[in-house]
């Protein structure tokens, strides 16, 4: 019963939500390929920041531990979850961003080494960042739908019963933002404790074969 109640719950909540997760997935998906198909363009404008990256890992000021990708992996979600209160602008930004940005990576290794070392951890950070920018653009809606009612007030009634009305009848989709916050939370932290504890053993493992 428990198991049909949630299957129902994410199957609801994809429905509810299905085009928001469509338009951040392909926004996301469509911008590695570009980082990594046009790598040579956006040398000048990502190589300095991977190469910051790569010295920051080498001498220990960014730290691969699982505190430290979870931290940083969450201030990114967050960012890109409030994102949505600049109508959607800061969501795809920080989207495209870390699309291009793992594209563009994925271009400075051998591509199927890349792959085999970002897949088991890859899986939940991706799916995770995909479900944060739907909420992020789903909020986005929910603050636009807001807005369009309080434009249409009528004067000639009671102002914040008409207000408190407009807020209750986007609650629901405000929770769904929530929800998806929550369950990209979770698979974010999944992903830092799989590329913190498991990825290295993983790519030392695959190494003995090639």
């Amino acid at each position: 019963m428990a198991k049909e109640k949630f299957e129902g719950l994410l199957s609801g909540l994809y429905n509810r939500n299905e085009v928001f997760l469509v338009l951040s997935a392909m926004m996301f998906i469509c911008s590695v390929f570009v980082g990594y198909a046009f790598a040579g363009m956006l040398e000048p404008i990502l190589s300095n920041i991977f190469g910051a990256f790569e010295k920051g890992v080498a001498k220990g000021i960014l730290k691969l531990d699982t505190i430290s990708l979870i931290t940083h992996n969450l201030t990114v979600i967050l960012m890109m979850y409030f994102g949505g209160i600049l109508f959607g602008l800061g969501t795809a930004y920080f989207l495209v961003y870390n699309g291009l940005f793992l594209g563009y990576a994925g271009s400075q290794y051998e591509l199927g080494d890349f792959i085999i070392a970002v897949i088991p951890h890859g899986v939940f950070e991706v799916i995770g960042f995909i479900i944060v920018g739907a909420a992020g653009f789903r909020l986005a809606n929910v603050l636009v739908n807001i807005l369009k009612g309080v434009l249409k007030l009528q004067p000639d009634f009671n102002m914040m019963n008409q207000f408190k009305f407009l807020l209750e009848a986007n609650y629901d989709d405000f929770k769904d933002t929530l929800i998806m916050m929550g369950i990209a939370i979770v698979l974010i932290i999944i992903a830092a404790i799989i590329e913190a504890n498991i990825t290295p053993g993983w790519i030392d493992y695959m190494h003995t074969f090639t």
